[in-house]
């Protein structure tokens, strides 16, 4: 069996037209429906490596249950896997809440791609490049990080200890962050308040960067001109705050260039960037790939960003 890291669960509207330029052009809708998983192609990077495998699984049209569309994940992961398969990509990752992505991997020791990890790798560059934009410093600004009950936060504080002074940590207990906040301390020097108190702190923070797929908070209460990003899994944060607080800036996602990265650019990806969880399959964290980030479904350069949306907004 080849060797590859990942296995991508093609897009529907991709793996029907494909089926549809073939010999299966003849083949009426109604048999498609039947057709069981197939492979489509294998993904190369320009030296000829394969770097993973194209799966089509569900066609357009075809209604199913979530537990189902989980279910042919599961199956498909199984059978086409390799040994040295490590992640599962798919295109519309909101699709999974947190319960899925974990009982996914407990059946197929594979992990859904989120990009989270590449989103703590950039996010320090992203902060000190919107703020130099805006005339300011990272080293001066006031950040609060929302935290969840995972190592993730953890790791952008260690990727940002050296940048800042002040740091916030809001969490549920002090008791599970307590040994954390004091091995950051120790080896890096950086002092951490740490809050229980919700709506009181976060109307002073200009900063904020969440983990945290349930937050109970008042969103009206958050400063005007806010920078938001948002790292939680569901994105129930910024969609919120979306709906509510029209000021806030929220930034759901970084987008890359990906050009010179695979060859099978037509069954990969229908635009010419792509995500932080697509981004994330090829192991590659370089900042000359970094081009945009998504801001309400809306994608800017960091320029562009601070033209439009930063520029006339309060001093963070």
């Amino acid at each position: 069996m080849l060797c590859f890291e990942f296995l991508y669960i093609l897009n529907q509207e991709i793996y029907t037209r494909y089926l549809r330029r073939g010999m299966y052009k003849y083949i009426p809708k109604i048999w498609l429906k039947k057709m069981k998983p197939k492979e489509v192609v294998d993904f190369t990077n320009e030296k000829g490596d394969i770097l993973g495998r194209g799966i089509g699984i569900f066609l357009e049209n075809i209604e199913m249950t979530k537990e189902e569309y989980i279910n042919g994940v599961i199956n498909v992961a199984k059978f086409f896997k390799s040994d040295q398969t490590k992640k599962i990509l798919y295109d519309d990752i909101y699709i999974f809440d947190s319960q899925d992505r974990c009982y996914i991997k407990e059946q197929t020791g594979l992990e859904i791609a989120d990009g989270v990890d590449v989103f703590i790798y950039f996010l320090p560059y992203v902060l000190k490049e919107l703020l130099h934009l805006c005339d300011e410093k990272l080293s001066n600004s006031e950040i609060l990080i929302i935290s969840d009950s995972s190592n993730l936060p953890y790791k952008l504080i260690e990727r940002l200890s050296k940048e800042i002074r002040f740091l916030t940590i809001l969490g549920d207990k002090k008791d599970n962050v307590q040994k954390s906040i004091d091995k950051i301390y120790n080896d890096t020097g950086l002092s951490i308040f740490y809050s229980q108190n919700v709506d009181r702190i976060l109307m002073n923070y200009n900063i904020i960067i969440n983990f945290k797929d349930n937050i109970p908070v008042n969103i009206k209460k958050l400063r005007s001109k806010t920078i938001v990003f948002d790292l939680s899994t569901e994105k129930v944060f910024s969609e919120e705050i979306n709906n509510i607080n029209k000021n806030v800036i929220t930034i759901e996602d970084f987008l890359f260039n990906w050009e010179y990265l695979i060859r099978q650019k037509e069954f990969f990806h229908t635009e010419n960037l792509i995500p932080s969880h697509k981004y994330e399959v090829f192991n590659r964290y370089d900042i000359k790939d970094f081009e945009k980030v998504l801001v309400r479904n809306q994608k800017y350069t960091l320029e562009e960003l601070v033209q439009n949306k930063i520029r006339n907004r309060i001093h963070i």
